[in-house]
């Protein structure tokens, strides 16, 4: 049984700091995805051997190679420099880059030849729109508000600006940018997909007002590259999701730092 009151994880100031008291702070602010992250490599490893799927050398170079190149780390001082910043050594570096092609591989091997058929049949959920917003809390303000836009030519952007109570996008003059159909409220879904492009629709009830939202944009779906990718990545999730509710998993850890 380790005794985790004498587990030094760091120091501050001289002071030590024991892995219970990690494991408390982390439980705290439910920052324990890490141990999630861990459970679902072991469940990828796991199901990658028993498919006889292996990494071999050209591939782990190959990204080993495109992991500096999208780093920038270029030279070799580059990439020592960013492993120690990031407290690696570089044995463990490789079994990690190992990791992701082993996840790649799998997630290849799963979602081959489904991405199309999944795509044809949730076609719509993958539309999307490029929006902007002015979100206010009155509904007869948001009625007044999109009649000075419609009737007297107000500039929509600058009643945002003025108006809104979303203050994310306020400073933008609203503008939210591209949105997927699963990103809206039902009723703004409906509204925003069911105009043309530069049409100003609401006021629309949602949970954070009255919206008047002007759709700038329509994207239809179409299978791309970028489509496949989030498809696959889609049917990986779920697949993965579905492992996790047959796995056994316990966390020893956790149960031990609690004695």
């Amino acid at each position: 049984m380790t005794d985790w009151d004498e587990e030094t994880a760091l120091e501050v100031n001289g002071e030590p700091l024991s892995l219970r008291d990690v494991l408390r702070s982390a439980k705290w602010r439910g920052q324990l995805g890490f141990i999630q992250a861990t459970a679902d490599g072991a469940l990828i490893r796991q199901a990658a051997v028993q498919r006889g799927i292996e990494v071999s050398d050209d591939e782990l170079q190959q990204a080993a190679d495109d992991f500096r190149v999208a780093r920038g780390l270029h030279e070799v001082e580059a990439l020592e420099g960013w492993l120690a910043a990031h407290h690696l050594g570089f044995e463990e570096w490789e079994s990690l880059l190992e990791d992701e092609v082993i996840a790649r591989k799998l997630r290849d091997a799963l979602t081959g030849g489904r991405a199309e058929q999944y795509f044809a049949e949730n076609r719509l959920s993958f539309d999307a729109a490029t929006i902007s917003r002015l979100v206010v809390s009155d509904e007869d303000v948001a009625k007044e508000l999109r009649a000075q836009i419609t009737e007297e030519g107000a500039d929509f952007y600058a009643l945002a600006r003025q108006h809104s109570i979303e203050t994310a996008t306020k400073p933008a003059g609203g503008y939210v940018g591209p949105v997927k159909r699963q990103e809206l409220e039902a009723a703004a879904e409906s509204a925003v997909f069911g105009a043309p492009a530069g049409k100003i629709v609401g006021p629309v009830k949602t949970d954070q007002g009255f919206d008047l939202i002007k759709v700038e944009a329509l994207h239809p779906a179409a299978f791309n590259e970028s489509t496949r990718a989030a498809v696959e990545s889609l049917l990986f999730d779920e697949w993965l999701n579905e492992q996790r509710g047959r796995a056994k998993i316990s966390v020893p850890l956790l149960a031990e730092s609690e004695d």
